[in-house]
């Protein structure tokens, strides 16, 4: 078999793979009425569920680099794939909320050398003129995923068994499985480094003392004053981590010396400000259409859809779009359109027509594919291969946490909110709270535009000209 065959397939290894972890991150959305009633609990009480998924991705994210480096990337990610796949399966089949959790977190862990090791393989395979290219092949599917799981999950909920969006990664988990022994080589660092135990134990420290934090926002399940220890834990944690970073360089599980790169530095930031202002929206969307306008699982998914419609979109033209722009511009340019787009959401009510509603979600889709594709192959252009698994590392912590983080913002700004107008969720004024909260997340996307003026117009031109 040629070598261009060999690419594509890889390529095709690796979008599968990732669209299978990331849409496990949303697929639970529209489902979590029905696993409420399975397990008789509180709909509410199933975040945790969502949430113990993405702490421990980014808890165990760090470590992956390491694991590459020292046991190959062929043999970390072909393992990844089995402990997703089967944890998947013992999520099928949990009967209450803390072994849904638990397996969950598995899954999680699964995920955490899955993702950035994926990333690890592209940039070792593709050059980087191929590499926005393969970027764009390889990410935009797993980009869809977050936004196609509320679909996919509310359509099984609705004519099948809720149990049934995890036992669907059992099929793509085996094929991925069979084509990884067969197509992916096992490349091994030249030179090895020990584990940073040290610095492993506190960043895990610090990102779940953040998370458990951001998750007890209006809840009284933690004490107040044991939430309070709990998150000063986490800043000494995380005080001490970059201290220990700093002291330990390329060393550290995750190499702040990193952010010397400017693309690189801006790229990151550039990702937290995206997530943040839209990671939110697919968790936020299912809740408003079923608990304020009554509709079936199903039906709410199917008006989330047109994001991912949006996104296949753009996913063909953002190449042509950055090579003829260059990074700078469309990433400057991009933000107006979520911005947009998020303000036509905040607009949506019981009264809306389906067409007004799935528009606006299509646009954000548009508009949010075109900049994460303009910033996801930013942070890489300048980064030495010889630093590749550290760079990727880094970057998908970043991400994944940001991912949760938008969760607990959304979270934390519905229950402000609902508590400023006095009602609930579930009542007609409960509504607004939803109108603000959109509104917000559309003025937090202008500030990428601030980021953007740390560009350089040339920034990223070799890899932009790869695009086509």
């Amino acid at each position: 078999m040629n070598k261009p065959m060999n690419k594509r397939i890889i390529i095709g290894i690796l979008a599968s793979v990732l669209f299978m972890e990331m849409m496990d991150s949303t697929i639970i959305n529209t489902a979590i009425p029905e696993i409420a009633k399975s397990f008789q609990t509180n709909p509410v009480n199933l975040r945790f569920a969502v949430t113990s998924y993405l702490l421990s991705l980014a808890i165990f994210i760090p470590i992956s680099g390491w694991a590459a480096d020292t046991y190959g990337t062929k043999t970390v990610f072909s393992n990844a794939i089995i402990v997703f796949t089967i944890s998947s399966i013992f999520c099928g089949f949990s009967n209450s909320l803390w072994e849904m959790a638990i397996f969950r977190a598995l899954q999680g862990f699964g995920g955490a050398m899955m993702t950035p090791v994926a990333r690890l393989i592209m940039v070792r395979v593709f050059p980087p003129h191929e590499l926005v290219r393969a970027t764009m092949n390889i990410f935009i599917p797993a980009l869809l995923g977050p936004v196609m799981g509320p679909l996919v999950g509310g359509l099984i909920t609705s004519y099948s068994n809720w149990r049934w969006i995890f036992f669907i990664n059992i099929p793509i988990g085996i094929a991925a499985l069979l084509l990884t022994y067969k197509y992916i080589e096992n490349e091994v660092a030249e030179n090895k480094t020990d584990a940073d135990i040290i610095g492993f134990l506190l960043i895990g420290t610090s990102l779940s003392c953040f998370a458990i934090a951001m998750e007890s926002v209006g809840e009284t399940i933690i004490p107040a004053a044991l939430l309070k220890i709990i998150l000063s834990v986490g800043i000494i944690a995380f005080i001490m981590f970059i201290i220990h970073a700093i002291q330990y360089k390329d060393r550290s599980i995750l190499n702040l010396q990193l952010f010397k790169y400017r693309t690189f530095r801006f790229g990151v930031i550039g990702n937290v400000i995206a997530y943040i202002s839209t990671g939110g929206v697919a968790f936020l969307l299912p809740l408003l259409f079923q608990l304020q306008f009554g509709l079936s699982p199903a039906m709410s998914g199917l008006l989330i859809a047109p994001m991912a419609v949006g996104a296949i979109i753009m996913r063909g033209i953002s190449p042509k779009l950055i090579k003829k722009y260059g990074f700078k511009r469309v990433i400057s340019i991009a933000p107006l359109g979520i911005c947009f787009s998020l303000l036509a959401i905040s607009f949506i009510n019981k009264e809306s027509s389906y067409l007004y509603i799935c528009l606006s979600c299509g646009f954000l889709g548009f508009f949010t594919i075109l900049l994460m594709s303009s910033n996801g192959p930013m942070i890489y252009v300048d980064i030495p291969k010889a630093k590749s698994a550290n760079a990727t590392s880094l970057d998908i912590t970043i991400r994944q946490f940001s991912a949760g983080l938008s969760i607990g913002f959304v979270s934390y700004l519905i229950i402000v909110f609902l508590n400023n107008l006095n009602t609930t969720i579930y009542s007609i004024d409960g509504i607004k709270a939803f109108h603000y909260t959109f509104f917000i997340l559309s003025m937090i996307i202008l500030i990428q535009i601030l980021v953007s003026f740390g560009l350089k117009k040339q920034d990223g031109e070799a890899a932009a000209k790869g695009s086509k």
